[in-house]
């Protein structure tokens, strides 16, 4: 329904952000009109600096703005999920008529000069109109598409949060919703999260047992050559030559690496393939093969 022509010049109060970035351009477009203006020597002028700096305005503007609801914006921090930019509040246009409601004093002959003024004024004034109204469209337009990029990208940084935390802390309490501590759903949530805890450490002791085995395997090796090469030093200097190699040195044998990690179940794998997708894009059936 097309808004009245006294509500639809009534302005739309938006968020303190929008109104603090008005009022810099506004205060842009004086200053762009100062600097046009011809210097009068009778009034005092005061600059507003050099051209390289920062007008005031401007870094008013930015100090306003840390006070808002958008502080994360002049924040050097890195930007969370939780910090989303102020939602634009659309204004309602009338729609766009094939005939201007002043059509019937278009069609009349002006009688006299300042009629003829007025006319033109008229006309110029509704093409400006119109002019404005489609600017106001494709304005709206683009931000509604902003809204919708940025609605995606805060929900794969929210994401990637999520995994983040999956990772690092405990998620009986960390997915947001209700919990009934007596039921038997979070008794066994919390039995599984213990027994998992315990099979992690077990799996560790476990990997550094072979660790261990290996290493005392490649220490015995490394005894063995310098063993034998103290045996060949003597035999050596017994013959009066020199030895046959060096004298081996720990560095000398190859350390063998870590056993691999345990392979992610198919759950894990799959939420992993979801977020990288949904935050670099999809990849090739060949590379996540490869993966």
């Amino acid at each position: 329904m097309a808004p009245s022509l006294e509500s639809s010049s009534l302005p739309i109060r938006q968020p303190s952000p929008v109104r603090v970035m008005a009022g810099m351009i506004t205060d842009y477009l004086d200053y762009q009109h100062l600097q046009t203006m011809p210097m009068d020597m009778d009034i005092p002028y005061t600059s507003q600096g050099t051209s390289s700096a920062t007008p005031l305005f401007m870094r008013a503007a930015v100090d306003s703005l840390a006070t808002t609801s958008a502080s994360f914006l002049t924040s050097s921090s890195p930007l969370k999920s939780t910090s989303a930019p102020p939602a634009f509040k659309l204004y309602t246009i009338s729609p766009i008529k094939a005939e201007s409601r002043y059509s019937g004093l278009f069609h009349r002959t002006p009688q006299t000069a300042q009629e003829v003024e007025l006319l033109e004024a008229l006309q110029g004034s509704e093409n400006r109109d119109s002019s404005r109204k489609r600017s106001m469209l494709e304005m709206q337009a683009s931000t509604v598409v902003a809204g919708i990029y940025n609605s995606k990208a805060q929900s794969q940084l929210q994401a990637v949060e999520q995994r983040k935390h999956r990772k690092t802390g405990n998620r009986k309490m960390g997915d947001g919703k209700a919990k009934y501590f007596s039921g038997d759903a979070f008794f066994k949530m919390c039995e599984a999260d213990e027994q998992k805890k315990l099979d992690e450490a077990a799996e560790k002791e476990r990997r550094l047992a072979e660790r261990e085995v290996q290493t005392g395997r490649i220490r015995a090796k490394y005894a063995a050559g310098v063993t034998a090469w103290e045996v060949e030093k003597t035999v050596a200097k017994a013959e009066k030559r020199r030895t046959g190699w060096l004298k081996p040195k720990l560095a000398d044998y190859e350390i063998e690496a870590l056993l691999p990690r345990p392979k992610k179940n198919i759950e894990d794998k799959q939420d992993e393939d979801e977020e990288e997708n949904s935050v670099h894009g999809s990849q090739s059936g060949s590379e996540l093969a490869d993966d």
